[in-house]
């Protein structure tokens, strides 16, 4: 396929041919880049770099999404380069890179103030809320992404509003304040309902599913994790993580051999990605493995 053919499929939202066709779409950007075209190669890299994201290729993301944005008149085109920004400054920080994460996100932000683009400023915001959820600063998180959602309010943005709305909930939820998290994350999923956003409606189930763990409902827990599976797209990541929640209801089951197999298998293939999990994401790791142990001991 020739470059505009795959950014064709881009504008279309067809990443799953996309992602079979990781070379090219590289290749793609670079053809554009050296045709002088830093339009489309910023705006390839703004819509397709989940296919290399949901692959734990990082690396890989990153150097293409890298050669995009230093195109001589990237600058020319703030609403992609933000993009691009935002998106390495993710990639960034699922590689463990929090100084690139933070650099990209505070660039990405001072290019959408300037332009005046809400959505770009909503993703910046949650870049560094995200950096601030790491770092354990669960205050700082609730006011970056409060202030995200302020401006995606104030413009009338529903769709700016879904990121930091869940980075807002994550900030509540590692504050252990499980009831509101829970109230948040329904806010969060009435919206992407709205919006139409299936992977973020799959996110939202799956983190509603690890608060009722919390608030002690195994039963809406794992109606909630049935609900994400079967709505969730399949990823390496989606895979190991929903094996996590299924052991978090084994132990919660006092299932130990399943709850083990599960476990497992979630860490072995976490590892295997080599990619640091999102802070809240730890946490729950963390909890089930501690959970799992005090089974295990029990029925030792």
């Amino acid at each position: 396929m020739t470059p505009q053919e795959l950014l064709s499929l881009a504008r279309d939202g067809d990443l799953e041919e996309l992602g079979e066709n990781r070379a090219a779409v590289a290749e793609a950007v670079r053809a554009f880049v050296q045709s002088g075209d830093a339009g489309s190669a910023l705006e390839l890299v703004g819509r397709a770099w989940r296919i290399w994201f949901t692959r734990g290729e990082l690396r890989e993301g990153s150097a293409i999404v890298a050669t995009a944005l230093a195109a001589p008149d990237a600058a020319a085109f703030p609403t992609w380069q933000v993009r691009a920004l935002t998106a390495d400054g993710l990639m960034a920080f699922r590689a463990d890179d929090g100084p690139r994460s933070r650099s990209r996100n505070e660039e990405a932000l001072a290019v959408a103030q300037k332009c005046n683009d809400v959505q770009g400023e909503c993703e910046a915001l949650t870049g560094l809320a995200r950096l601030a959820l790491r770092d354990g600063r669960y205050d700082e998180v609730v006011a970056l992404a409060g202030r995200g959602r302020e401006r995606a309010q104030a413009a009338g943005d529903r769709e700016a509003e879904a990121s930091p709305l869940h980075l807002q909930a994550a900030g509540v939820r590692l504050q252990q304040e499980y009831p509101r998290a829970r109230d948040l994350y329904m806010q969060s999923l009435t919206l992407n309902e709205a919006l139409g956003n299936t992977p973020w409606i799959a996110m939202e189930l799956d983190c509603l599913g690890w608060v009722e763990l919390h608030l002690g409902d195994v039963g809406a827990a794992e109606a909630r994790f049935r609900d994400h599976d079967a709505r969730a797209s399949s990823s390496p990541y989606d895979d190991a993580w929903s094996n996590l929640a299924w052991a978090a209801i084994a132990v919660a089951r006092n299932d130990a051999a399943e709850a083990d197999r599960r476990f497992t298998t979630s860490a072995a293939a976490l590892e295997e990605l080599g990619a640091r999990l999102d802070p809240d994401d730890q946490v729950e790791f963390d909890w089930v493995r501690e959970q799992l142990a005090r089974l295990q001991q029990g029925s030792g």
